[in-house]
């Protein structure tokens, strides 16, 4: 199996968009992190799915943000971390109903092709960058008359990649939404060492409680949308990429996971717990959603809303993270 890297496994986190040294410092010398999936992220999202329609805006942005990718890059070669790095705007940005317009307009699948060769020719050679994860999220809708779905475009991608830099590793989410059902009906990609990757959020309503101004009390394990939710069903709702992985012998890299952190009582631990253990017994490699971005995911706050201050001990779910974490081998 292709793997993308010598380590028996990566486990680490989401990052960025913007940099601190002294949060790499953490990550390696507190946490014990081996990886980190780097987002080149336009925020605020909501204006950005508006703002990357205009693609000499979109270039002004990512100029930007491969700057602040370099200081990242040159912090994880000094503390010994890999780097994922992750393109979270596409070209075109997204209608409002989550749709990729690169698959309703060429010039934006044409951009991204465009993208990658860029990305690839700036960081061919450096090592700490051990693959590229071609899309967040992609979602499809209605693909446009001529227009490439989005496992051609990605192949197409990973091709211009290769040009420049043969035989780097990338990752290929599935459409929609990279979710674990995207697997169903997904015939691998016609180039080789490719990492298959997920996002595991489901169920929702749990995961994302509170989060859109929905209501914030629902447990787990329980009850969830009339279904009985625990590590079992999680299972079953991630076996499309379980049968995939058998199917095909490819590894599985959960991109993200996570669940907010005001989760009644245990349930965000327990819910951590769970799914940890799933990709565990599986091989697969993780990183958490995410370090140090928005506080409704952090680990190092606690359960309280309107407390937007670092605990002052170590929440449950920070311990469980530290704890996996301190089984890493480092580059």
């Amino acid at each position: 199996m292709f793997k993308g890297h010598d380590l028996s496994r990566l486990r680490g986190v989401m990052y960025g968009p913007r940099f601190q040294e002294s949060d790499i410092r953490d990550l390696a010398m507190k946490w014990n992190v081996n990886q980190i999936r780097w987002q080149l992220n336009w925020t605020p999202m909501k204006q950005a799915e508006e703002w990357a329609t205009d693609l000499n805006a979109y270039d002004r942005w990512l100029d930007g943000a491969l700057a602040e990718c370099d200081r990242t890059l040159a912090a994880c070669e000094k503390y010994g971390i890999k780097v994922l790095v992750d393109l979270h705007t596409p070209p075109g940005g997204w209608t409002n109903g989550g749709v990729c317009r690169m698959f309703q307009e060429e010039r934006y699948q044409d951009k991204l092709i465009e993208v990658w060769d860029r990305i690839a020719r700036r960081y061919k050679g450096r090592e700490a960058v051990y693959a590229y994860d071609l899309l967040n999220e992609a979602v499809e809708g209605t693909v446009g008359d001529g227009l490439l779905n989005w496992r051609d475009l990605a192949t197409k991608a990973v091709n211009a990649i290769r040009a420049v830099d043969p035989g780097k590793p990338v990752v290929f989410e599935p459409s929609p939404w990279g979710g674990p059902d995207g697997f169903d009906a997904l015939e691998p990609l016609d180039v080789e060492r490719v990492i298959y990757s997920f996002h595991m959020y489901q169920p929702h309503s749990f995961t994302h409680q509170g989060v859109y101004d929905s209501k914030a009390s629902t447990e787990y394990p329980g009850l969830i949308d009339g279904e009985f939710w625990d590590k079992e069903r999680l299972r079953e709702a991630m076996l499309p990429a379980i049968e995939f992985q058998k199917a095909f012998n490819v590894q599985i890299y959960v991109g993200e996971f996570s669940a907010a952190r005001w989760a009644p009582g245990d349930s965000g631990y327990n819910y951590l717990r769970d799914v940890i253990e799933l990709f565990e017994g599986y091989g697969w490699d993780w990183s958490y959603h995410a370090f140090r971005e928005w506080d409704g995911w952090s680990v190092e706050h606690g359960s309280d809303r309107d407390d937007h201050s670092v605990a002052k001990t170590p929440t449950k779910r920070m311990e469980l993270l530290v704890n996996w974490f301190s089984r890493n081998e480092r580059p």
